[in-house]
């Protein structure tokens, strides 16, 4: 019976708890997502009901119109979504601007939270949260995301595009003090340049601007923050402490740390961020470089034995706690003032009530750079500098010119470390598919390459890639069109600092902990080549200076032998505006009329048409002027040249040949009767003969004959030695610009046939340029292609200058120092026929050591001569090498 009565109790228990685990299981879950949908439902309505109630409904007003009015009505929803959208517009893409003006005064903090607007301002709304996304509370994403309050711009130059800098973006707020004049300069170049990648917000703070200023004038695209009762005297005392007042009471809860600018300075805003993130925001911690005043001012700053302050050039940054415990008592800061001087006082408070004051540590000076360098001209110049890679900010830069110079720097250090990773990985690649017996892939294959000199191993000697053996100064070079020794030019000698910069950044890496620094003194000698495949090979003798600070303190010169290879990475190019090839070819035919297609698309080809084509008296005539004494057979040739050059196509030319006499009129007469045979051959050609008494004097023949001709006559400096074709003449009319270019080819100089040919007989052809042949007379300046005008306005030639040599450089001075472009190309075709230097003793000094140099630089390849040594000498027999 006992038993009986306890089952129904028993099934009562059972279906209770089956009851509630099924609630649990299926009605439950229905529940929660109900309130999770109510929940987020009454925040996007709370998002639209705050834009459109009025002042007492919320921390958000309604949008503002273009024009200041009362708001007499509140708009649907539907229109206040089109005025969004249309506020929205007025940011173009890639165009800096701002939907609301820079000079009103955002709510404070404490006004926003209690839903109230200061009297006569007008709210900002924040930006609508993503599609799909819940709106955050107080104020939303679009003032959580950086950017002034309500606004879509991140306060870093760019609306709603990425940022370069990765991560949170609320970490760092960036204050820049400047003042109106200076905001469309140097604000402006700070805003387009670091504050982009400053993982925070950036905003500039100015005085505040009068009613009636700025009128008819577009507000400058840039943050602003106007402050009331503020101006832009200086010292900016005042600013600068009510700019750390505005941080508090807007952004404390915001960011982690503060940071005061000068609208001069240069922020590495990775470098900073990787830096702050080291250090405990929560702490009371006062950063920058550390100051005690200068010489003059020491003891006159009221500062206590080891009290100090930050400077405010290179920068302030704040932790939270700082400016938490410090703004309370700005008032009272502002009060007690003991000198002009706003960082000394800024410091002064933080010392104060902030608890802290500016870290003593001797790297600050490193990572905030002041510029102290002699004759400070208020910009960084020098920026080939370990001490410019290693700060954080860079301090002063002036003028706006000079702060796009160090961010295009800057970038460009950027460039080169992204595409050393990007050989790093190809190394890594590489190693991986030989470590998995995968197939390694091409580009691996040549960019993931290790280090190595023997990357290229020659089977000819021909094939061995010569060193250039360079000093401190000089370059000195075995190769064809180089010098043999020439000053290092600023090319090179930015690759070698950049080389011997980075050199030191490895061997100094781990100085601290070694207890030693090792400075760079200079090069005493050392080697470079390239490898067209791989990259650029140093061998470097460094004179080094060993500092020792850990320990017994020891300083001594020392030398190291760098072994160095630069490798080349993948090569990149963009095209700026690609070709449009319809619109091509239209406007190739757009002169069509009656002729075909193919006629007219030729005739974008007519500029590139042979000499024959081109040598009628359409083209600019070119007066040729040939100085001469002596030398008969020479001249012959010269005039057989030129007639199957000249005269028979019929080229637009003129020929002078300025004849020096010597005392028997002998020589002189065969070459009268030679150009009167050439006239009377072509008696439409124009050549003319000038006779000249005296001592052969090449600037004075020269000068004599170009007076003879107006200022817009083309001239041509020529030798008899020279043999030329018909589209040299072309070149020398293309490249020559009158007021503005002058044309000095490299010319072709052969060596002499009986070395160079090994007793053969010399080829019929003398327009054959291999390293056997000849080579390329760089150090020549005698042949010209120069206006008359030209000429005049350089000075002319200096005809006290006797015999050979001398005047062509002098020319070629003149013409650089007259603010003319000298524009030097190898010259195909030209030839230098070789003969015989004989150099006059009686010549100046100077001369007579050209002389010399040319001499002996005619005689054979230095391969061919080294090769005629060792089979002299050795009694061995080498083969020749062949270019």
């Amino acid at each position: 019976m006992a038993v009986r009565s306890r089952r129904p109790w028993m099934s009562v228990a059972l279906g209770l708890v089956l009851g509630f685990t099924a609630a649990s299981w299926l009605i439950a879950p229905r529940v929660a997502e109900l309130s999770e949908r109510k929940r987020r439902g009454s925040s996007l309505c709370s998002y639209y009901g705050r834009a459109a109630a009025g002042p007492g409904a919320g921390a958000q007003q309604p949008l503002p119109q273009p024009q200041s009015r009362p708001l007499q009505e509140q708009p649907s929803s539907a229109a206040r979504q089109e005025l969004r959208g249309l506020q929205l517009a007025e940011a173009a893409p890639g165009i800096t601007s701002f939907r609301s003006s820079p000079w009103r005064q955002p709510p404070s903090l404490q006004q926003r939270r209690r839903g109230r607007e200061p009297e006569g301002a007008t709210g900002l709304p924040a930006a609508p949260a993503a599609e799909g996304e819940p709106e955050e509370e107080d104020g939303g994403a679009g003032q959580r995301r950086g950017g002034r309050p309500g606004s879509s711009h991140n306060g870093s130059g760019d609306w709603g595009a990425a940022s370069p800098s990765a991560g949170p973006r609320d970490f760092l707020y960036v204050g820049v003090m400047t003042a109106q004049k200076y905001l469309g300069s140097r604000a402006l170049a700070a805003q387009r340049t670091w504050a982009r990648f400053i993982p925070g917000r950036v905003e500039f703070f100015s005085s505040q601007q009068p009613p009636n200023a700025g009128l008819g004038q577009p507000p400058p695209p840039l943050p602003v923050i106007a402050l009331p009762g503020v101006d832009d005297s200086y010292p900016p005392q005042k600013k600068s402490f009510m700019m750390i007042k505005y941080m508090h009471d807007h952004y404390l809860d915001k960011y982690e740390w503060f940071m005061r600018a000068d609208d001069d300075v240069y922020i590495k805003g990775d470098k900073l961020e990787e830096f702050l993130r080291s250090l405990n925001s929560s702490k009371p911690l006062y950063l920058g470089q550390t100051g005690l005043g200068n010489i003059e001012e020491l003891g006159k700053l009221g500062l206590e034995p080891g009290e100090n302050f930050c400077m405010g050039g290179p920068g302030m940054i704040f932790s939270r706690e700082v400016l938490r415990r410090m703004v309370p008592h700005i008032g009272e800061c502002l009060r007690e003032m003991y000198t002009t001087h706003e960082d000394v006082e800024v410091g002064r408070c933080v010392r104060r009530f902030g608890g802290t004051q500016c870290v003593w540590s001797y790297e600050m000076q490193q990572l905030f750079h002041e510029n102290y360098e002699h004759n400070r001209k208020g910009y960084i110049q020098d920026l080939h500098n370990s001490k410019i890679h290693a700060a954080i900010t860079l301090h002063p830069n002036k003028r706006p010119a000079y702060q796009y110079r160090l961010h295009n720097y800057m970038l460009s250090r950027k460039i080169s470390e992204l595409r050393h990773r990007t050989i790093q990985l190809h190394r890594e690649s590489a190693l991986m598919s030989k470590l998995s017996n995968t197939e390694v892939s091409k580009e691996d294959q040549q960019l993931g390459v290790l280090p190595s000199f023997n990357h290229f191993q020659p089977r000819e000697r021909n094939e061995v890639i010569e060193w250039e053996f360079l000093t401190g100064k000089l370059l000195y070079s075995a190769a064809e069109n180089q010098p043999p020794r020439q000053s290092i030019n600023s090319i090179l000698r930015t690759a070698l600092d950049d080389t011997v910069l980075q050199v030191m950044e490895m061997i100094n890496e781990n100085a601290k902990s070694r207890g030693r620094l090792i400075d760079f003194k200079e090069i005493q000698y050392g080697y470079r080549r390239v490898n067209p495949m791989h990259g650029v090979e140093y061998i470097l003798d460094l004179l080094l200076l060993y500092k020792r600070h850990k320990g017994r303190k020891l300083t001594v010169p020392v030398r190291r032998h760098a072994y160095l290879q630069q490798l080349f990475s993948k090569p990149f190019f963009r095209e700026t505006e690609e070709l449009d090839v319809n619109s091509l070819v239209e406007s190739i035919n757009s002169d069509t009329q009656s002729l075909s297609f193919i006629s007219n698309s030729l005739k974008i080809f007519s500029s590139f048409q042979g000499a024959k084509e081109m040598g009628g008296h359409n083209e600019k005539k070119i007066h040729i002027l040939v100085p001469l004494v002596g030398r008969y057979d020479i001249f012959l040739r010269f005039m057989e040249n030129f007639e199957n050059t000249c005269l028979i196509p019929k080229q637009n030319v003129k020929l002078v040949v300025i004849l020096f006499s010597r005392d028997s009129g002998q020589d002189s007469t065969k070459h009268i009767e030679l150009v009167k045979g050439y006239q009377d051959k072509y008696p439409k050609a124009e050549m003319t003969l000038i006779p000249m008494e005296g001592e052969f004097s090449r600037g004075l023949g020269l000068e004599m004959a170009s007076s003879q001709f107006d200022n817009d006559t083309l001239l041509l400096f020529c030798d008899v030695d020279l043999i030329f074709r018909g589209d040299f003449l072309q070149r020398c009319r293309d490249n020559t610009i009158q007021g503005q270019q002058v044309y000095y080819p490299i010319i072709f100089s052969q060596y002499d046939p009986k070395v160079s040919n090994g007793g053969d007989p010399p080829t019929d052809d003398d327009f054959v340029f291999s390293k056997k042949t000849g080579f390329w007379r760089d150090y020549g300046y005698g042949i010209t292609c120069i206006y008359k005008s030209d000429l005049l306005d350089a000075g002319g030639f200096d005809t006290s200058i006797q015999g050979w040599g001398l005047e062509d450089v002098d020319l070629y001075n003149k013409v650089i120092l007259s603010g003319l472009r000298p524009f030097r190309s190898q010259e195909v075709g030209v030839v230098h026929i070789f003969h015989p230097v004989h150099c006059n003793p009686n010549l100046d000094p100077k001369q007579y050591k050209m002389c010399l140099g040319s001499k002996a630089s005619t005689f054979a390849s230095t391969m061919q001569l080294a090769e005629l040594w060792l089979e002299k000498h050795l009694g061995v027999r080498y083969n020749r090498t062949l270019s």
